[in-house]
């Protein structure tokens, strides 16, 4: 009996490490793509960004899955399930924003958004450790320091998205190009928030199990 609890054990680790790496590797992809931004190229990083997101689709239904039909000795189903659902999204919004990119056709990318897209990547890879952490056998209240680095991310996201809406809505600017740009950093902005969501989830279950 104790090793099937065991093995259940080991596949909720599975699951939130294949997260926590498609996380990491998805933001880097994004980041690097909206900082060597070049028109020509957009179609393969979408297709490497796409990849990414498929990858953590499957890994979310292969949870969900486990979660419906397994005894939890881990955490509350509506934790795991509460955090693989904001964890799926920090991916989905990344690939929407970069869909965006693709069907609008644009051709620039403004300095702030590169400066949002590297915020995220610092998120996302504070985010990954979080959720590392807390796949381990044991839980350690020192997984608030990593939570409260993610919060800080994402307030320094809200001050650059903000400057971004600011600036766009000067006027100087094409009436098309602004509504281009400020639905890309909205999806930025979400899958900062799910980061941001993500350590208020992981906090509550530090606070719960330790």
């Amino acid at each position: 009996m104790f090793s099937k609890f065991f093995k259940r054990e080991t596949e909720f680790g599975h699951f939130m490490l294949c997260y926590a790496d498609n996380i990491e590797k998805s933001s880097e992809q994004f980041a690097a793509f909206i900082r060597v931004f070049d028109p020509k190229k957009v179609d393969d990083w979408i297709k490497q960004i796409k990849e990414l997101e498929h990858a953590c689709d499957v890994n979310t239904h292969q949870a969900m899955n486990w979660l419906e039909s397994t005894f939890i000795v881990n955490f509350d189903r509506e934790d795991i399930h509460r955090l693989a659902s904001d964890l799926d999204d920090i991916v989905d919004f990344m690939d929407a924003a970069a869909t965006r990119i693709s069907l609008y056709n644009v051709t620039e990318i403004l300095p702030d958004i590169v400066k949002l897209a590297d915020v995220l990547s610092l998120a996302c890879k504070e985010t990954a450790k979080a959720i590392r952490a807390i796949s381990g056998p044991k839980l350690n209240r020192q997984i608030l320091d990593i939570c409260k680095n993610i919060k800080n991310y994402e307030e320094e996201g809200d001050t650059i998205y903000h400057r971004v809406l600011a600036s766009l809505f000067k006027g100087d600017k094409n009436p098309l190009d602004v509504i281009k740009f400020k639905e890309i950093i909205e999806e930025i902005e979400r899958s900062l928030d799910k980061c941001n969501q993500t350590a208020m989830n992981v906090e509550s279950i530090i606070f719960k199990y330790t």
